[in-house]
C-alpha cells in the first residue's frame, strides 16, 4: 500500500512540475518567436520606405538603407510598374533567366494574395507589399536567420526539459520518500498495533472460552459450586476491558490533541488529590510515598488528564519499586519550566529499554507485567497526556537514586 502511494505521489508531482515547466519553456519559445517575427516585420517596414540603389544582384542582394540596423537580415525589393494592363518588373540591370523566372515566381505569388504582409512558405521569405501611383514595391526578407535561431532555441529547450525533468525525477524521489515516511512509520505502527492488541486478547479470551466450557460441561452444580472459573472469566474480563479502554484513551488524545478543553488550575492540588489514593496501595506493598509539591503552582490545561498522568506514574513506580523503598512525587518550578517528577528504586532502565519505554505495548520485562496485570499502555498513556500539553516526559536512571521519570512543561 506504501509502495503503491509513493509511486501515486511521485507521478502526480512529477507530472505537476513538468506540466509547469514546460509551460514556462513554452512560454519562453513563443514569446522569442514572436519577438523575431515582429523585428523581421519592423526590418521589411522600414526597408519599404527606401528608394533601393541596387534592387537584384544575384538571388539575394542585401540591401542597407542609412544604417545597419538589420544587418543580420538578407532582404531585397522589387518594383513593379504597371506597362498597359500588366506588371513588369523595373530597374533590372543584367539578370539571369533562372533569376528572371525567380522574381516572376514569386511577384506572381505575393500579387495574388490579398495580404500586405505575409510569408511566402515555398520559397522560405517574409514580404511586404506597398503601393504607389503604377507601381507595386515588394520588400522580401530571407526567413533563414529567423529559422534557424528558432531551431536552435528549439533543440535548447528540449535539453533543458528532459535534463529539468530527470532532476525533477530525482527531487521528487527524495521529498516523497521524506515525505512518505512519517506515513509509512505510521502504517507500520498501526499494523504493530493490531498485532499487539491480537495478541493481548488472545489470551483472556482463550482463558474465557475454556472457563465457560468448564462451566458448561456440569450444568447441574450450582453457582457457588462454579465460583472460581467464574472468578477467572470476571478478572480476565476486567483485564479486556482496561485494554479496550486504554486503547480508547489513547485513540481519542491523539485525534483531540488541538481539541481538548484547557482551563487554569492549581496543579499543585490536583498532584496532592490524585497522589494521596496510593498511600494504601504503598502501605499494603510495603512502600513508603513521600510527596515534595511546591504549593499554588498554577497551571493551564485539563485537570484529569494531569490527574491521570500522576496517577500513571506512581502507579508505575508502585508496581516495579524494591520492597520496602519509597516512592516519591515531586513538583516544583524550574526556569521557565513546571516540573512533576517520580521516583522509585527498582531494576535500573538501560539506555536500550529507555529508547522504547514509552511505546505502546513494550514491557520490560514480560513475565513480570503479565502478572501484574500490564499491558504496556501506561507510559504510552502518560506520553501522549505530556504532549497535549506541550510537554516533553523522559527517563533517567541512576544506581544510587534509581529510576525517575521526569515531566517538563512550559510556563505561560
Amino acid at each position: 500500500m506504501i509502495k503503491k502511494l509513493r509511486v501515486k505521489i511521485i507521478f502526480v508531482t512529477l507530472a505537476l512540475l513538468c506540466f509547469l515547466f514546460y509551460a514556462m519553456l513554452a512560454v519562453l519559445y513563443f514569446q522569442t518567436a514572436r519577438t523575431i517575427r515582429n523585428e523581421s516585420v519592423e526590418a521589411l517596414r522600414s526597408y519599404s520606405r527606401q528608394n533601393p540603389s541596387v534592387l537584384f544582384g544575384n538571388k539575394f542582394n542585401r540591401f542597407f538603407g542609412n544604417s545597419d540596423q538589420y544587418a543580420y537580415y538578407d532582404i531585397f525589393i522589387i518594383e513593379y510598374r504597371e506597362i498597359g494592363n500588366m506588371l513588369t518588373p523595373y530597374g533590372f540591370g543584367e539578370i539571369t533567366e533562372d533569376q528572371k523566372q525567380y522574381i516572376f515566381a514569386i511577384m506572381d505569388d505575393v500579387l495574388s494574395r490579398s495580404e500586405d504582409t505575409g510569408v511566402l512558405s515555398d520559397y522560405g521569405l517574409r514580404y511586404m507589399k506597398t503601393y504607389s501611383p503604377g507601381m507595386v514595391k515588394a520588400v522580401f526578407l530571407d526567413k533563414s536567420y529567423e529559422d534557424s535561431t528558432l531551431k536552435s532555441m528549439l533543440i535548447t529547450l528540449i535539453c533543458v526539459a528532459a535534463a529539468g525533468t530527470v532532476c525533477f525525477f530525482i527531487i521528487t524521489l527524495l521529498v516523497t520518500g521524506i515525505a512518505v515516511r512519517p506515513v509509512e512509520r505510521s502504517w507500520k505502527q498501526q499494523q504493530q498495533l493490531i498485532a499487539d492488541i491480537s495478541h493481548e486478547l488472545k489470551t483472556p479470551v482463550a482463558v474465557i472460552s475454556a472457563n465457560t466450557d468448564i462451566v458448561i460441561s456440569h450444568p447441574e452444580d450450582t453457582v457457588n459450586d462454579r465460583m472460581k472459573w467464574l472468578e477467572y472469566i470476571k478478572d480476565e474480563t476486567s483485564r479486556m476491558n482496561d485494554l479496550i479502554t486504554g486503547i480508547l484513551y489513547l485513540a481519542k488524545t491523539d485525534e483531540t490533541k488541538a481539541k481538548i478543553e484547557k482551563t487554569e488550575f492549581d496543579l499543585s492540588n490536583a498532584v496532592t488529590s490524585a497522589a494521596l489514593p496510593f498511600e494504601s496501595v504503598c502501605f499494603e506493598k510495603g512502600l513508603e510515598l513521600e510527596l515534595n509539591v511546591e504549593p499554588d503552582i498554577r497551571f493551564v490545561g485539563n485537570r484529569d488528564m494531569m490527574m491521570r498522568l500522576v496517577s500513571i506514574l506512581i502507579d508505575n513506580a508502585c508496581k516495579y519499586s524494591e520492597k520496602g523503598g519509597a516512592v516519591k512525587a515531586a513538583l516544583y518550578k524550574a526556569p521557565e519550566k513546571t516540573i512533576l517528577a517520580v521516583n522509585n528504586k527498582g531494576a535500573l532502565i538501560t539506555p536500550e529499554q529507555a529508547k522504547h519505554i514509552f511505546e505502546r505495548f513494550y514491557r520490560i520485562d514480560e513475565s513480570r507485567t503479565k502478572a501484574g496485570g500490564s499491558f504496556g499502555l501506561g507510559l504510552s498513556i502518560a506520553r501522549s497526556i505530556t504532549e497535549v500539553h506541550g510537554g516533553k516526559i523522559d527517563v533517567v536512571s541512576e544506581a544510587e537514586s534509581g529510576n525517575t521519570f521526569i515531566c517538563a512543561f512550559k510556563r505561560a
